[in-house]
């Protein structure tokens, strides 16, 4: 599995909840905490909060949009506290207001494309054969969730959960059982 399939079960997984969600939470706020705090000597007060940004990117991925935005929020309180002046106290002043809008408003918008490219991504199934040609479905089973592709997509559709797939797979069997057996039922009837 290349690089972009990789990437695109990612982003059409569903994002983690419950202890999950808050363990890699806590992952996406600790990581660049600490990255940061390694750096602090070299970079003394500036750049509070440039170790968080490619977080922000893996918290949309990973997390739910409102639970990315949480990590935000979290991370901006972080990095005001321990590495801009006076530390360890939220002033809310003038500098920390501006900083606050600039993390936030940047924070919204990289969420804001992970969310758009989720939904390319989920958009962008195409078929490998020109129109009009059949191309095979591919299914496939992951982490107990069922998958569809078609040979040559990039991408893959959830479908859901394997046991809602397969009652819903064998509900679509018989209705087209039923309406074979009717048609050719019909069809001998008016001869």
């Amino acid at each position: 599995m290349n690089l972009i399939d990789r990437l695109s079960r990612r982003l059409l997984a569903p994002p983690a909840t419950g202890r999950k969600a808050l363990f890699v939470a806590i992952l996406l706020v600790a990581t660049p905490t600490l990255i940061r705090w390694l750096l602090d000597d070299i970079v003394g007060e500036r750049f509070p909060f440039f170790t968080y940004t490619p977080f922000i990117v893996l918290a949309g991925a990973l997390l739910s949009w409102r639970n990315a935005a949480l990590v935000s929020v979290t991370a901006w309180a972080t990095a005001d506290l321990l590495f801009m002046p006076p530390k360890f106290h939220l002033a809310f002043d003038t500098v920390d207001l501006i900083g606050l809008f600039i993390f936030v408003t940047s924070a919204f918008l990289i969420i804001a494309l992970v969310e758009a490219v989720r939904s390319i991504v989920e958009n962008s199934l195409r078929p490998a054969k020109p129109e009009g040609f059949a191309a095979p479905v591919v299914f496939s089973l992951e982490g107990g969730q069922a998958w569809a592709s078609w040979y040559g997509s990039h991408s893959w559709v959830r479908l859901g959960p394997d046991e809602e797939v397969a009652e819903m797979m064998r509900d679509f069997l018989a209705q087209r059982e039923l309406a074979e057996r009717l048609e050719s039922t019909g069809s001998a009837t008016l001869k």
